[in-house]
């Protein structure tokens, strides 16, 4: 049988998420549907798991859904795929080494501040 709520079981979650990082989102989740969809439509027969990426892509869209509406009811789906987004950035942007360099330098500027 079809899911009666394609958006999700559960309860709603209202957001409240300041404009610049809105902005910041939406970009990021736009880009990332984008590149989903490419992969889809470039490499039908190619793809290892097409199917993960349909779901990702309709998560994508209940994101941006979401940044509109101010509103989501969160699943399984949508934590996973943020969770991973958020550990892809990280690691792309060197998230440990630059919170490791921000604490050496502030612990030495404190040392040197007092």
């Amino acid at each position: 049988m079809a899911n009666q709520n394609p958006t999700g079981s559960g309860h709603a979650v209202a957001l409240t998420i300041p404009a610049d990082q809105v902005r910041f989102l939406r970009s990021l989740f736009e880009m990332a549907r984008d590149g989903i969809k490419d992969e889809l439509e470039r490499y039908p027969d190619k793809l290892r798991e097409p199917t993960r990426l349909h779901r990702e892509e309709a998560v994508y869209g209940r994101l941006l859904t979401a940044l509109d509406e101010c509103v989501i009811v969160p699943d399984s789906d949508v934590r996973a795929v943020l969770r991973d987004l958020a550990q892809i950035i990280d690691a792309d942007n060197e998230y440990e080494r630059v919170i490791a360099e921000h604490q050496a330098l502030h612990g030495l500027l404190g040392q040197l501040s007092r």
